[in-house]
């Protein structure tokens, strides 16, 4: 591994393990001072601005990231243009039902924007000082606003850390540049771009919208407090993914870099199930009705380290097939929350999630395999 490598993955990996900790302290931070009940409830407003913010974007903070790694440069103030104005639409559309959701779903897809454009063009650096920044307004903001307005407050706080952290991106846009007529992406490939960012961020919010009509609020809590830990030790992955999605798209290998990663994402799967109980009951008590579930749900970081490098992998090779993990993962996560959260509750849920993990890394060993992709 040369020492540009190690220093680029560096920066994109310390950015990660930063702004993912102070996010997850974040979730933390609110299950500690509310009650299940109320947590269950900011999880749902956050859930609904998340999906909406994924489906808006469709895929094309993945497609830039190639793109600008590529050097098309106009190709991808196109995909950034349009970003805004599916972003935008969506939003509007919110507003009927929420304005603190409908402004955390524009706030979130321009700060994912901003820095899948910092990826692509390899500026792995300001990708760092930006993903801090975001995780530091992300702690602070959110708890100010908290005692002035309550649980809208938080969201309130939370989308203005997004809006901050996003004015690079603004500045990258250019009307001059458009030219819609000759877009010059395979519809097909866009769609599968878009297939591979919903396998990686719908599962976060989703599911909370299965969740909360079987169980109610107050399991719903429980459920998300087990599922900010797992994403807080999905740093990972997702720094792996966003580094190897450019690298491989330049046609660079890392193969020592993915073997690193997945022998860590092995040593903190099993390190945190043997520290969940300790955690949980040392500093939430009401949320200790979860440490089970919460210790299957852990396994889920190997498999998810392995999806990570795959995806971006059959995204660089600008794959017909990898978008179909996102019905795989998606519709047996949502089949399987149905049917084991019925029966057996959070442990049923963890199951869901693991499962549907699990499911998704077969399906893209077995296309990855193929002769072609």
């Amino acid at each position: 591994m040369s020492k540009s490598n190690f220093n680029n993955f560096s920066f994109v990996m310390f950015g990660r393990i930063i702004s993912s900790g102070l996010q997850a302290l974040f979730y933390l931070i609110f299950a500690a001072m509310l009650d299940p009940s109320s947590y269950g409830n900011l999880s749902y407003i956050i859930a609904i601005a998340g999906t909406f913010s994924i489906i808006s974007r469709f895929g094309l903070n993945q497609t830039v990231t190639i793109y600008q790694a590529k050097q098309e440069s106009i190709l991808s103030n196109n995909l950034n243009v349009l970003s805004v104005i599916t972003t935008v639409t969506a939003s509007l559309i919110l507003l009927f039902f929420n304005i603190y959701a409908a402004l955390l779903c524009l706030s979130m897809s321009l700060f994912i924007m901003n820095i899948h454009n910092f990826m692509g063009l390899k500026k792995y650096k300001k990708y760092m000082f930006v993903d801090i920044l975001k995780g530091i307004l992300i702690i602070t903001l959110p708890i100010i606003f908290y005692f002035i307005f309550e649980i809208p407050g938080i969201v309130l706080g939370m989308s203005i850390s997004y809006l901050v952290c996003s004015l690079n991106f603004l500045k990258l846009l250019s009307l001059r540049q458009n030219n819609f007529k000759n877009f010059g992406i395979n519809p097909k490939i866009l769609l599968h771009n878009f297939g591979v960012d919903l396998s990686i961020h719908a599962p976060k919010f989703v599911d909370k919208l299965i969740v909360f009509p079987i169980l109610g609020y107050s399991m719903t809590g429980i459920y998300q407090l087990n599922m900010q830990i797992l994403f807080g030790l999905e740093m990972l992955p997702i720094a792996l993914h966003s580094f190897l999605l450019s690298e491989e798209s330049s046609e660079k290998k890392q193969t020592k870099i993915i073997f690193l990663a997945i022998v860590i994402s092995i040593l903190i799967a099993v390190s945190s199930i043997f520290i969940a109980p300790f955690f949980i009951e040392e500093l939430f008590p009401k949320y200790s009705e979860g440490i089970f579930s919460l210790q299957i749900l852990l396994i889920s970081i190997i498999p998810l380290t392995i999806n990570s490098i795959l995806n971006a992998k059959l995204q660089a090779k600008n794959s017909t097939l990898v978008g179909f993990s996102a019905i795989l993962r998606i519709g047996s996560l949502l089949l399987f929350l149905g049917l084991l959260g019925n029966f057996y509750d959070l442990l049923g849920l963890s199951l869901a999630v693991l499962i549907s993990i699990s499911l998704t890394t077969i399906f893209l060993l077995i296309i990855f395999f193929k002769p072609k992709n």
